[in-house]
């Protein structure tokens, strides 16, 4: 065979494809050097970059751990990753790539959504492209979520401004702050606008966000005149048509043996999910439980700008416990559980209690320490996939 004959021969692209979606995104970064042609497939070509996502959120998610010093330092934030067979792949601090005090906020498709003293970026850790996102007074009682809208192929952050609402002289409860207004950012139009947040004014968010393909949801609540207690809400956001709608969490046992619960949300198999935790007897020396349930056929249904959820049921998928020790559900990644084990340590004093972090596996019914540094930090997990969506202006060239 002559030379330019061979020259002409090479892989269809739907194979080039194929193979580079497996590739690592530092050796893909490499690779655009390569010729032209891959370099706009790598850096140019929208379908490989969902291509890509889609493998590597299937077959490679990694579990992101933001590491809180106990202790203050001049760094308080960092970050570990620990990899499918629960090794530890890297760690480092965001202050090289950001800033000493920047935090993260939320984690989707491989973007994080940072807070770094009273700013907002968006970061791709792989690609190491970052986007300063134009805000104004981010104050403590905001809370700020951050999803996609695969309809429009936009990214979009949502602020939620909180108010304390009851005269100067009065203590601050959590029962006087509520809602007190609601800002889109499009990443695609790089615009803030302000939106209809009636719905939200009677709550008060208490929790971080959860993303889902299309929504984000939070924790709410809302005191009871009545009763005299607090009701609580999961407040999802349509990231697609900007609306909110609440739904009630899942039911409370009324029993004695429960005096004690801490919820958490959480994402399985791309449903909302939450974790009610238990804790039985005082704190030190008590046992606890927890549940995990599942948001089934929550679909948002338009009517006068609203959403109907009618249909949306909590579904209980197990209990785990009870333990002897105090263990509290973080979070799911894949079908086990990020936990954080408390030890032993003096009552009241978070900063020398003596913790370690595992994950449990719900079938089996085992621990297994994940590769942190014990005592050191508290740790806030998030999934996370490395991928090559860009933060730029324009997502897709």
């Amino acid at each position: 065979m002559q030379r330019s004959e061979m020259e002409k021969e090479v892989l269809p692209l739907d194979v080039m494809i194929n193979i580079l979606k497996r590739v690592s995104v530092k050796s893909l970064i490499r690779f655009k050097c390569v010729s032209k042609e891959w370099l706009n497939i790598l850096e140019r070509s929208p379908f490989f970059t969902k291509q890509q996502l889609k493998h590597s959120a299937a077959n490679n998610a990694l579990l992101l751990l933001q590491r809180i010093h106990r202790q203050p330092q001049p760094e308080p934030y960092s970050i570990c990753i620990i990899g499918p067979q629960h090794d530890l792949i890297r760690e480092c601090h965001l202050s090289h790539i950001v800033s000493p005090s920047a935090k993260i906020l939320a984690s989707c498709n491989g973007l994080l959504c940072l807070r770094h003293n009273i700013g907002l970026s968006i970061l791709n850790p792989a690609t190491r492209q970052i986007r300063q996102v134009p805000i104004a007074n981010l104050l403590a009682f905001n809370y700020v979520g951050f999803g996609f809208n695969p309809l429009a192929d936009d990214y979009k952050i949502i602020r939620i401004s909180m108010c304390v609402f009851a005269p100067e002289d009065q203590v601050v409860v959590l029962d006087n702050i509520r809602v007190d207004r609601v800002e889109v950012y499009s990443l695609a139009s790089s615009l803030w606008r302000e939106i209809d947040a009636a719905k939200l004014q009677p709550l008060c968010i208490v929790s971080s966000s959860v993303a889902i393909t299309g929504s984000i949801f939070w924790l709410a609540t809302t005191m009871t005149s009545a009763s005299n207690t607090d009701s609580e809400f999961v407040v999802s956001f349509d990231i697609g048509r900007d609306l909110f709608t609440s739904v009630n969490g899942p039911p409370i046992p009324n029993s004695p043996s429960h005096p004690y619960n801490n919820n958490v949300l959480a994402v399985c198999n791309d449903k909302l999910a939450m974790f009610r935790n238990y804790i039985v007897g005082a704190f030190e020396s008590g046992s606890c439980s927890f549940d995990l349930w599942v948001l089934e056929d929550f679909h948002g249904h338009d009517h006068n700008n609203t959403c109907d959820v009618s249909g949306a049921s909590w579904v209980k998928m197990y209990t785990v416990g009870p333990f002897s020790r105090l263990v509290y559900p973080l979070s799911l990644w894949g079908d086990e559980i990020v936990c954080r084990e408390e030890l032993s340590g003096p009552e009241n004093d978070l900063r020398t209690v003596k913790t370690v972090l595992t994950l449990f596996n719900p079938l089996s019914k085992q621990f297994k320490k994940l590769p942190s540094r014990r005592d050191e930090f508290f740790y806030v997990p998030f999934t996370y996939s490395e991928t090559l969506v860009p933060v730029s202006n324009r997502l897709h060239h």
